[in-house]
Parts: C-alpha cells; structure tokens; sequence
C-alpha cells in the first residue's frame, strides 16, 4: 500500500519574519484515501494546504506528488500537476457568474478567434454542477446573488471539475474547513462526493474544526500543534477524546462553555424589539434583551434569524415595528449609525465583513473606536498602539506584532481581532453571528470564556449559534424562529437547560 502515496510532505518548514508557522511536518496521502488534518487555529493547517496549493513557498523540506519532487509556483502550475483547493476564506469573485467561477482561467477551451463561447462555458458549467449533484444554483447567475453556502457548493463544483478533467489519473483535493456555512443535508452532499473523488482514486485532505465530521468520513487523521505534528491516527482506533488531547494537551471537560461563569441577567431592559416585520424575511418579531442576558436564537436556514440580526445592527431597514435602546426609539439607519446608538455585530462572514485583510491588527482593533482615541479631529498613535497591544495580550492573539496584517493570520485569530475591535468599542449590546464559524475546538473555547466575560461585565448578547448545542449552553434564554416568526422560547438556567429535541421540535 505504500508505494501508492499519491502526495508526500517531507520536514516541510514555513516561516514568517522569523515566526515558524511550520516546523518540520510529514504526512502522506494515497490515492483514493480521504485524509483529516486538524489542530488548533495557528497551528499550521492552513499554511500547509496553501504551500501544496502554490500560494505559499515553503522555507525548508520537499513534497513529492506521484514520487516526483513537486513545488509549485502558483495554483495554476499546482492545477497542471492535479492539485486543487476550496479555500477556508472563500475565493470566487463576486462580480462574476457561476460558470465564469467555474472556468476562470480556463476561457480559451471555449474561445475562438479571441471571442469565448459564453453558451458552451455556461452548458459545461452545469454539468460540473449536476456532477456534485447541485441542481438549484444556474451558471449564469452572479456569485453576489448567492448566498455563502451556496458559494461553498460553487467552489467545491469547480475543484472537483479540476480534479475529473486533469491529465493526470488522481489528483489531490484539499478541502479547508468546507463544511463551516453549510448545514446537515450540504455536509452529507459534500461527504458523498468526497467518497466519489476517494473511490476514483483520487486523494483528499479534509481539514475541519468540526472533529465528528472527520472522525465519519476519513481513514487517517493527523494532529498538529504549535506548527508541528503531534500525533497520527487511525480514524477507526480513534475518539474526539483523543484528538483533543493531541490539539490541545488536555482533555475537554463539561465546563467546555463555562457553563460555570452563567449569571442570571440584571432586571433593566437594554433593548426591546417591538412587532418588527421585514417583507419576505419576518413578521411581528417581539422581545426583550436584559443587560447581562445572552439571548440565544436558533431556527433553521431561511428562518429569518439572520436577517433579524442584520436589522438590528443597520444592515436591513424593517418595514414595521419599532426597536428601543434603553427606553428610547431608535433609527438604526446604517451600521454605523447603530454602532454609535450602542449596538454593533460581529458577522458571519469576517473576512468579508469583520476585517480589513491588508490593515495590521492594530488598525483593526481600533477601527470602531476612532473617536475615543483622537483630540480634536487628530489620532494618538501612541493611544493607539498602547490600546491594541492591551487587547492583542488579553485575548492572547498568536501575531508576531501589532503591525502584523489581518490576512496573515489563522482563522481563529482574526476572529478574536473581530472580537478585540468590538470589546474595545464600549458597544451596550453585542450581535454574535455565528461568533465560532470556522475555528477549531480550542480557540472556540476561548471564545466562550470572552462571551461568558463580556455578559458579567454588562454587556448584552444575542447569539446565533455555530450549533444547536452551542446555542443552547451559551445562553440564558433561547428563542426559537421559524417561518419568519418567533416559535418558541426557553429559560436556560445552569443544570435546567431545555433538551434537544424540545428545540428541534419549534424549529419544525
């Protein structure tokens, strides 16, 4: 079975300015075995997959691709070999259709005389979509006018096209962390067509946060830690115990969501949400959100949960009802007006919307928090620096400096940037879309203990949650939306949290 690695990593090293992202990782892949590699964001997962891709140039060691050394220059001289990649930060463009996604790069097989046969791309484009069986997305829709799961398909469409029309007879697929935005019937899609791409001999890498998904679809698993392997696995022979142990050190424990530190909320309403309707997406939304209070709202895709969120933070203007601040109607006309007003989110999708990839760290932080660092129109840099530099130790963020730029990071530790950045606005109330998406199991947990912190010291948190799990031990009430419509609610003290199923059953 050996002589059938398809792709080797040999004492492959990487580093930054000084700063090892990798330090001497091997692994191995044969051809048609799906592969899981995790470890905690910063460990070098990502990096990895980027120097196979050709994004990044390694700094020591060799890979050799069909026992031939291999180190490409760019993803398209990794495309030629039989590499391709869905990235974790997504990397369509926006601007363009589906099918031009599809075969960006590609448009001469459908040009002549310089002129592209956009007909023949766009039938060819749904055949690369029907063969990972996406039915309900057209070629020659625009990618802005998809939603981000939808997108996630888009990607996944196009390495896999990659990898049946090589020249080669196996290619190597890499998936980084693809299932983050998709939910259970997308992620079992994704599986079937990883089996497909494993039983025609071609090898995948799958990383993913989520361990229970790499645990059901992989053969072998590798751990890094701290840039370095940690530990191989066979994945029947293998726990969620023991892989936590490998990424971490320690073991998980029940007090994952610091389930501990819940306080019961104070009796003053921060905000009160008052028949709000939004044509098409919910109608007559009614609550109330205590200070200290983290109300969690869980509901399945297209219940309105998302765009409620989005109203609230200025994103969407509602067509009725009324939101009070503290007593007071508010106008929340944009995002920067309800930041102002007290109200700010972190989005789902931070890379599109939580940062400023090309800005350093310290830049990102103090982006909402301008005025409260300036005199008379004119900003502190030392303020500035001196403020950054407070967050960036307190939330323990893995950078070399502050002047490091967001996109260098991993994605755990943009995340806490976002989070850095909306702790250092003094914002009264706090919009947690999907607050965890994409990170791995330690630095989620460090986002629990910053949320746990963030409601002892007042502040007021609606949550929507990664998982229904994640919803429901996090928060001290859950509401339940479906339709558009509030469908029920829960108390959520410590040791009373409603079940499962009590949930689903709203939700449906």
């Amino acid at each position: 079975m050996e002589e059938n690695k398809l792709i080797e990593i040999l004492d492959v090293s990487k580093d930054y300015n000084g700063h090892p992202a990798l330090q001497n990782v091997s692994m191995h892949v044969r051809c048609g075995e799906i592969v899981g590699l995790v470890g905690e964001n910063g460990a070098g997962k990502s990096t990895l997959l980027k120097i196979i891709m050709g994004v990044e140039a390694l700094s020591g060691g060799s890979m050799l691709i069909r026992g031939e050394p291999y180190r490409p220059q760019s993803p398209r001289e990794a495309n030629t070999k039989g590499v391709g990649m869905v990235f974790q930060e997504q990397s369509l463009i926006t601007n363009l259709t589906v099918g031009q996604n599809i075969f960006f790069g590609e448009e001469k097989y459908f040009s002549r005389f310089g002129i592209v046969n956009y007909k023949e791309m766009y039938e060819e484009a749904e055949q690369a979509l029907c063969a990972v069986d996406v039915t309900n997305i057209s070629p020659r829709k625009y990618v802005r006018n998809i939603n981000f799961a939808a997108r996630q398909m888009v990607e996944i469409a196009k390495v896999v096209n990659q990898a049946n029309g090589c020249k080669h007879d196996n290619a190597v697929v890499l998936l980084d962390e693809p299932t983050s935005v998709l939910n259970d019937a997308e992620v079992e899609q994704l599986f079937v067509q990883m089996r497909k791409l494993a039983a025609s001999g071609h090898a995948v890498i799958f990383v993913s946060h989520r361990l229970d998904e790499v645990l059901r679809i992989t053969e072998r698993i590798y751990v890094f830690k701290d840039a370095k392997n940690a530990g191989e696995f066979v994945t029947a022979d293998t726990t969620e115990t023991m892989l936590y142990n490998a990424m971490v050190g320690h073991s998980t424990t029940s007090e994952y969501y610091y389930t501990d530190l819940q306080r019961d909320p104070a009796e003053e309403t921060v905000l009160e949400v008052k028949e709000l309707s939004l044509f098409g997406l919910f109608k007559d939304v009614s609550f109330q959100l205590r200070k200290g209070e983290i109300l969690g709202f869980c509901g399945v895709i297209g219940s309105g949960k998302e765009e409620l969120c989005y109203a609230l933070c200025g994103d969407l203007k509602p067509t009725a009802g009324q939101i009070c601040l503290k007593g007071s109607p508010v106008n929340l006309r944009s995002p920067a007006v309800a930041r102002r007003t007290g109200i700010l989110m972190i989005p789902q999708e931070r890379n599109i919307e939580g940062v400023i990839g090309k800005l350093s760290i310290n830049d990102n932080i103090n982006a909402s928090n301008l005025q409260k660092l300036s005199k008379f129109g004119i900003l502190s840099l030392k303020k500035l620096a001196v403020q950054a530099q407070d967050w960036i130790e307190r939330l323990r963020i893995k950078a070399t400096s502050g002047k490091e730029a967001v996109e260098q990071l991993s994605g755990g530790n943009m995340q806490k940037v976002v989070f850095a950045r909306m702790l250092a606005s003094e914002c009264d109330v706090v919009l947690l879309n999907h607050p965890t998406r994409g990170v791995d199991v330690g630095a989620k947990n460090e986002i629990y203990r910053l949320i746990r912190e963030m409601a002892q010291a007042g502040r007021s948190i609606i949550l929507l949650g990664d998982t229904l799990d994640e919803c429901i031990e996090m928060s001290n009430r859950v509401l339940v939306m479906m339709d558009g419509k509030i469908a029920g609610e829960f108390d959520a003290p410590v040791g009373h949290k409603p079940g499962n199923l009590d949930v689903i059953q709203c939700m449906m």
